[in-house]
């Protein structure tokens, strides 16, 4: 299992969703960049969520930096960061070990490692994201030094399409509507990136989409991953899709359209960088469903109790954004483009 991501920004998640504690090794950070324990707090209370599907486990996250940090600045040795579970519960996953819950991870772990965390989901929960989230305040700090700046927005949930502040109310109340039926729900978010200089990423297998894809997919329930017209660019003409480019009135080279998501060949263009996700349904849903209990090799039935969202698009979008910083950051620092006073 690779639990760590980078060549010079390298970070290190660790902890399960019920252990005793989360948190992030950040090695490579450049010294003398501010941080303190205040800034990660208020980086994974803003970032950590644009808004929640009400779920009754509330983790205060209070962080602990132990490493890498001096007088408020970094060292430039490893960063240690912790925060430690609270709020954990594993009462209600112990009695179901060795029962496959449907599209969790508990089998895949059991077959691979021969032993698996049963608590949660252990490290394929969504809880781990919190780790991320440390290891992004750290990212998002270097990125202050910079232009380049994420949004993200909520394209459809629970099957709903948003345009508007209304197709979103429309859409909060199909999804929990959902959850109120003991059923979960999915949906798709889209995350810009403005700023980005030209020159990032490399040929042929380090391509700057490639990284972005990975990053993304690494998220737990994303589906698919598109970068700029997606899927749509194959329906497209050679006229329609190609992304001409112009000088502006300020000298600044430009482009007509951004079918490509601010990459061509592999490397960003300096054009806005569109990344789009779909997220499957909560897989913990309160409905009975048939399994297996793998320990004993038979089928069962399995009913869940525990704390879940009915719909997590808006936390897999926050990881998204985070784990994207993470991999920016480090592109970033193997380019001559980054300059810390």
């Amino acid at each position: 299992m690779s639990n760590t991501s980078g060549t010079i920004f390298r970070v290190t998640t660790f902890g399960e969703s019920h252990g005793r504690a989360m948190g992030a090794v950040v090695d490579g950070c450049p010294a003398g960049i501010r941080l303190s324990e205040k800034d990660v707090k208020n980086y994974i209370k803003k970032n950590s969520c644009f808004f929640t599907f009400s779920t009754a486990r509330r983790e205060e996250n209070d962080v602990e930096i132990l490493s890498g940090v001096y007088k408020g600045k970094t060292l430039g040795t490893p960063i240690s960061i912790v925060t430690y579970n609270a709020a954990a519960d594993p009462s209600k996953y112990l009695k179901l070990e060795g029962i496959a819950r449907p599209s969790h991870a508990e089998y895949a772990y059991y077959k691979k490692y021969g032993i698996y965390d049963p608590r949660g989901g252990g490290r394929a929960s969504g809880r781990e994201c919190v780790s991320r989230h440390m290891a992004a305040a750290v990212a998002d700090k270097i990125l202050s030094y910079t232009a380049i700046k994420f949004s993200g927005v909520l394209s459809e949930l629970a099957g709903v399409k948003i345009l508007t502040k209304k197709d979103l109310a429309l859409a909060v109340k199909a999804a929990v509507k959902a959850g109120t039926e003991k059923d979960s729900t999915g949906g798709v978010f889209e995350i810009t990136i403005t700023g980005v200089p030209a020159g990032l990423g490399a040929p042929v297998f380090d391509k700057l989409g490639s990284a972005i894809a990975a990053a993304v997919f690494s998220v737990g329930g994303v589906r698919a991953v598109e970068i700029g017209a997606g899927m749509r660019i194959s329906r497209m003409k050679g006229s329609e899709a190609n992304d001409c480019m112009r000088y502006e009135t300020d000298g600044s080279p430009g482009f007509g359209e951004n079918n490509g998501g601010g990459i061509s060949g592999g490397i960003s263009t300096g054009a806005p960088i569109v990344v789009r996700a779909y997220v499957k349904p909560t897989p913990s849903i309160y409905k009975k469903q048939m399994t297996v209990d793998f320990y004993k090799e038979k089928n069962c039935a399995v009913e869940l109790e525990g704390r879940f969202d009915s719909n997590f698009t808006p936390r897999a979008m926050a990881a998204a954004v985070s784990t994207l910083k993470i991999m920016l950051v480090d592109h970033l620092l193997q380019t001559p483009f980054l300059k810390i006073n």
